[in-house]
C-alpha cells in the first residue's frame, strides 16, 4: 500500500497536469471526428463564414470547454481515496489507449 500512497500523492500534487493530459489525449484521439463533423455541417457555406466557425468552435469553444473540464477533473481527483485515484487514472488512460488502438492511431 505504500507504493499506492506514493503514486496517489504524486497524482494529487500534479492533478492539473494529469487532467490536462487526459483532455489533450482525448482531443487528439477524437478531434478528427469533431473536425470531420464540422466540415460536413459547413461544407456549403462561404469560405470566410466556414473559417470563422472553425476558429470559434476549435479555438474558443474547445479551449473554453477544456479549461472547464480540467478544473472539474482536478477537483474530482481530490475527492477520491488513494487506491481509487490511482485506479481511475490508470483505467482512463487504458481506455484512451484502447480507443486509439481501435482507431489505428497507434
Amino acid at each position: 500500500m505504500q507504493v499506492i500512497d506514493y503514486i496517489a500523492d504524486f497524482l494529487r500534487s500534479n492533478s492539473m497536469y494529469v487532467a490536462i493530459a487526459i483532455i489533450t489525449t482525448t482531443l487528439t484521439i477524437f478531434g478528427v471526428h469533431l473536425q470531420r463533423a464540422l466540415k460536413n455541417l459547413t461544407r456549403t457555406m462561404n469560405f470566410l463564414i466556414r473559417f470563422a466557425i472553425y476558429i470559434f468552435v476549435f479555438a474558443f469553444g474547445i479551449g473554453f470547454l477544456s479549461a472547464l473540464i480540467v478544473k472539474f477533473l482536478s477537483g474530482q481527483f481530490g475527492h477520491l481515496n488513494n487506491l481509487h485515484l490511482v485506479l481511475a487514472v490508470v483505467v482512463v488512460f487504458l481506455l484512451l489507449c484502447i480507443s486509439a488502438k481501435s482507431q489505428k492511431q497507434i
